[in-house]
């Protein structure tokens, strides 16, 4: 770890350990034009030194600015991810990125940088918001980056500063606030109710509306909320959010990585361009992205029991491996039939029992199945519902299926209450590059 000493401006590198007998400060902000970098800061070292005013950049202020402010409150060694970290070494950024969270929550505190909100900017005062931004009709875009949601989730104590490093208030003190706009629960924010207790829907839907310079940060700034590692491995684009899913899936027994809807139809053509046998609103089990989450914040997998201690489902070369009853056998109901017409015909009508009885299954395959997910969600009349997901079968294979209906969930009783299942195979296109 390689922190900045908040007196002298120079970098130190060490142990977390080591830093942590003194404490330490990191730095919340989003990054705006050219930030420096760990092989350019040396250039910039002379000037934050001398103080000499007006700094070359706002990307330089912004360094002095963050350490000023951390010794300010007797705190020696800060942190900040532009300059700190030397990206041109892969295993410092791999170690980087696997161990931010670690980083955020370990510190003293979060100094969190808005430099598109002014405090005393109020457009209306009698209905003053704290994060509003002063270059767009809404909250500060500090909201809307992909690796801010976990730097306001992990630091335990975090202090927000508009633009002139003014002070705006604490996570606490402004836990309202961010609830509005973040849609994340104020008991997470305050610490209350461990963040970590929310399922993996609702972690996603947080995510839901936030973009990242680099697609495939989605997944890696997503990491530390999860408690998992991943390579990364810049260029696979959104393939690293279903590599990111495929370890949750394998991790955990939270079925609410299923709890997703197809935000518009026809959105999947958007990932993945090579969807021919596919309809506008099919799709597979895995979301090409967390904006297909962004209604599911209400799921949950608390207070109800599961039925199984163990995953449900495992990947396979062509989609998800997922417990699915198969219809390859008549059903009781359907036995009775055929006896009732044979009998009443003396016999004779048995063929054609027999017939009506292979038009029933044929139809049947042919019909959306309902297929029941572990998880549930609070429905307008706050009533806890189990989600359920559409399926239907591929034939003539009785044991491959697609998601269908995928902007809705499912409503009903579960096709065939068989006691039995079996593994069937529910298929995953494979995820593109967003056009």
């Amino acid at each position: 770890m390689r922190l900045l000493n908040t007196h002298s401006f120079e970098l130190r590198s060490d142990d977390q350990a080591a830093f942590l007998q003194d404490g330490y400060a990191v730095l919340s902000h989003r990054w705006v034009g050219k930030e420096v970098t760990f092989d350019q800061l040396y250039k910039y070292l002379p000037a934050i030194k001398a103080a000499e005013k007006p700094l070359s950049s706002p990307q330089v202020d912004k360094i002095r600015g963050a350490c000023i402010t951390a010794r300010n409150q007797g705190i020696k060694w800060m942190w900040i991810d532009s300059c700190c970290i030397d990206k041109s070494s892969t295993v410092e950024e791999t170690e980087s990125i696997n161990s931010m969270f670690k980083w955020y929550r370990d510190a003293t505190v979060c100094i969190t940088y808005l430099c598109d909100v002014d405090k005393s900017f109020s457009p209306e005062p009698t209905n003053p918001q704290p994060f509003r931004s002063i270059n767009r009709d809404g909250p500060s875009e500090w909201f809307f980056r992909g690796w801010t949601l976990q730097e306001l989730l992990a630091p335990r104590r975090q202090l927000f500063y508009d633009t002139h490093w003014n002070y705006l208030g604490t996570k606490d003190d402004l836990a309202y606030s961010l609830e509005q706009i973040t849609g994340i629960e104020m008991a997470y924010l305050t610490s209350k109710r461990h963040f970590g207790e929310a399922c993996i829907a609702t972690k996603m839907s947080w995510m839901a509306k936030r973009t990242t310079t680099r697609v495939e940060d989605i997944a890696y700034s997503m990491l530390g909320i999860f408690n998992v590692n991943m390579n990364p491995q810049y260029g696979e684009g959104i393939k690293a959010f279903r590599r990111l899913q495929q370890i949750l899936l394998s991790t955990s027994t939270d079925e609410s990585i299923l709890a997703w809807r197809m935000p518009t139809l026809n959105a999947g053509a958007k990932y993945n361009f090579n969807l021919t046998d596919w309809k506008p609103d099919e799709w597979g089990l895995l979301a090409p992205f967390p904006e297909w989450f962004k209604d599911s914040g209400r799921v949950t997998v608390a207070g109800h029991p599961s039925t199984s201690t163990e995953s449900r489902f495992s990947m396979v070369p062509s989609g998800i491996r997922a417990p699915v009853v198969l219809t390859s056998e008549m059903s009781s109901g359907e036995i009775i039939t055929i006896v009732t017409i044979a009998i009443t015909t003396c016999f004779v009508g048995l063929p054609g029992a027999l017939i009506w009885a292979k038009k029933r299954r044929q139809k049947r395959m042919r019909s959306n199945w309902i297929f029941p997910l572990n998880c549930w969600e609070r429905d307008e009349f706050g009533k806890m519902v189990q989600v359920k997901i559409y399926i239907r079968p591929l034939l003539p294979s009785k044991t491959q299926f697609k998601r269908v209906l995928c902007t809705e969930f499912g409503e009903g009783t579960e096709f065939l209450k068989n006691k039995e299942r079996t593994m069937g195979t529910i298929s995953q296109p494979e995820f593109g590059y967003i056009s």
